[in-house]
Parts: C-alpha cells; structure tokens; sequence
C-alpha cells in the first residue's frame, strides 16, 4: 500500500479520500474501481454519467477516472470534456484523469488543456498506468500540503519573532531590561 495525500498522513488532517469513476461501460467501470481498491485505500464510488458524478458532488472527490466518450448508454450525456470543465470550474484542486479508447494527439491535448491531469488510452497497461498516475497525484499533492504548511509555519514563526523583539525593545525602554557589557 502506498502513503501520502491520498491516504492518512501523519503531520496531515485525517480524511478519507474519495475518487469518482465516471465511466458509461459498466465491465470497464468495474475493473477500474477494482485495480483503485486493489491498490489504494480509498472510497471509490462509480457513476455512468457526468450528471450523476456532479449531483453526488457532496461527496467531494479527490480524483476522478473519467471517460472521454460518456453517451454509449445514456446518449444525450455530457461528454468527458464537458464534465472535466465543469469538474475544474467547481473545484479546480480536484485531480482528474481522462480516460478514452481513442488514441488520438488532439483529443488527449483537448483534455490537458481543460485541466486533466493525465490521458489514459484504453487497452493494455491502462489499469497500471492509472496506479502510477495515481501515485504521482499522491506525490503532487503531499509537494503542495507540505509546501502550504511550510508556508504557514514560516509566517507564525515570523509573526512570533516580531512579537518577541517588540517585547523586548519596550521592556528595555523601560528600564526592565538593562544591559551591561
């Protein structure tokens, strides 16, 4: 099992992860929900549609597996971009990779370009692949809290030291504190 942000974390608020997979084949959504759990220990919850994923919000994804091509079903779905725009624009922190069956330049750019984190072309090596982008989400993540807490720790540290001169600069003008040397 791996560690880091998307698992508990010592210096970290506990908190369970949760990841959507939003996927319109039923058989493909399973193996991927398998695989995640397999390797991750994370709340992973699976829907068929965009919209479904979106109205299930509350449960605040980290990351999401989302298809490229959502209208194989259900056909007037939103498609895989058009979910991962609205995904951005709601929670712009949310990791989300693109998974499709077309091995196609312009749509996996299309998709980074709206903020995916990773294409994924179905196939062979897809559900490694994932585990892999899954850790690199982790390691990016953990970068950014680390990077964020360090930032807070340094301003307090500040903010103390400010305080503790200003102590001392008017005690010794008082006549508190005298120096002999």
């Amino acid at each position: 099992m791996y560690s880091g942000y998307l698992y508990e974390h010592p210096v970290m608020p506990k908190q369970t992860k949760v990841v959507f997979i939003i996927e319109d084949e039923p058989l493909q959504a399973e193996m991927l929900k398998d695989s995640i759990m397999s390797k991750f220990e994370l709340d992973v919850y699976v829907f068929g549609t965009g919209e479904d994923a979106l109205n299930s919000w509350h449960l605040a994804p980290s990351v999401i597996v989302l298809d490229h091509d959502l209208n194989t079903v259900t056909k007037d779905a939103m498609c895989g971009v058009d979910v991962l725009k609205k995904v951005k624009e709601i929670a712009p922190l949310t990791q989300v990779v693109m998974l499709s069956g077309q091995n196609n330049l312009t749509v996996a750019a299309n998709s980074i370009k709206y903020g995916a984190f990773d294409y994924i072309v179905k196939g062979d090596g897809a559900l490694d692949r994932i585990g892999s982008i899954f850790q690199n989400i982790d390691d990016m993540m953990d970068a950014i809290y680390f990077r964020d807490f360090y930032k807070k720790m340094n301003t307090v540290s500040s903010f103390t030291l400010i305080a503790i001169i200003i102590t001392l600069l008017l005690l010794f003008s008082n006549g508190n504190i005298v120096f002999n040397f």
